[in-house]
């Protein structure tokens, strides 16, 4: 016959990576499925003792520690390991067992896996980071893709303000150039007239100073349109 070994809070809240007050919550919650050393310690004058933890009720609380993460309630992870139990209790091999074994062995695969339980533990710990991480990789993934998005449209919508815009320039470019054009036409006819009149000498002797001028100006300038 081997004897008992008792593990303190602190050590099994170290060894499942949590507080010592999640322990003693997930304690009292769960007492129904831990040992009475560890859901209802109890002194030997009927007082409230320090708690004690056996390796059964270690295997329970790491259960207990992966169906939270799973985002499972309290309500819901209390049926599931009623339900384990429930199960190993009709195990053909699980009839001989101590009563404390069966109260705190849940599951066939959690039996004399206790050695092991510090690495299921940090194995644990380990997926449910590498899940944390995956979904925010996702999220960044989304949100990059929304703000391409978003660039893509602002880009295409510069591209067709800048086609606007150089379609203005283009307009203004050949409105500049025929005013240039006009502007020489009119210089040209009046060098023309200008030379006509030189040649002709002088001012018309027959005609009034009036006259002479409006005709005078009436062939300097002309239509010019």
């Amino acid at each position: 016959m081997t004897d008992t070994r008792y593990r303190l809070p602190s050590e099994v809240a170290s060894q499942l990576g949590i507080s010592p007050s999640t322990l003693r919550r997930w304690s009292n919650e769960f007492a129904d499925f831990l040992s009475d050393a560890a859901g209802r310690p109890e002194s030997e004058t009927g007082r409230s003792a320090h708690r004690r933890y056996v390796d059964g009720d270690l295997e329970t609380l790491m259960t207990i520690k992966g169906l939270l993460a799973e985002g499972q309630t309290y309500i819901q992870v209390g049926r599931r390991l009623e339900a384990l139990r429930l199960r190993h209790r009709h195990a053909p091999d699980g009839s001989n067992e101590p009563d404390e074994t069966k109260a705190t062995a849940l599951a066939p695969s959690l039996v004399d896996a206790s050695p092991m339980a510090p690495a299921v533990s940090v194995l644990s710990d380990t997926l449910h980071t590498v899940a944390d991480g995956q979904q925010l990789l996702l999220g960044s993934q989304h949100a990059n893709r929304e703000l391409l998005t978003v660039v893509l449209q602002d880009n295409f919508t510069l591209k067709e303000e800048n086609a606007k815009l150089r379609d203005r320039m283009l307009e203004l470019e050949r409105d500049i150039a025929e005013l240039r054009r006009l502007d020489e036409a009119r210089r040209e006819t009046l060098e023309v007239r200008l030379q006509r009149l030189e040649e002709r000498g002088g001012e018309p002797t027959l005609q009034t100073e009036q006259g002479a001028r409006s005709g005078c100006l009436a062939q300097l300038l002309g239509p010019l349109a």
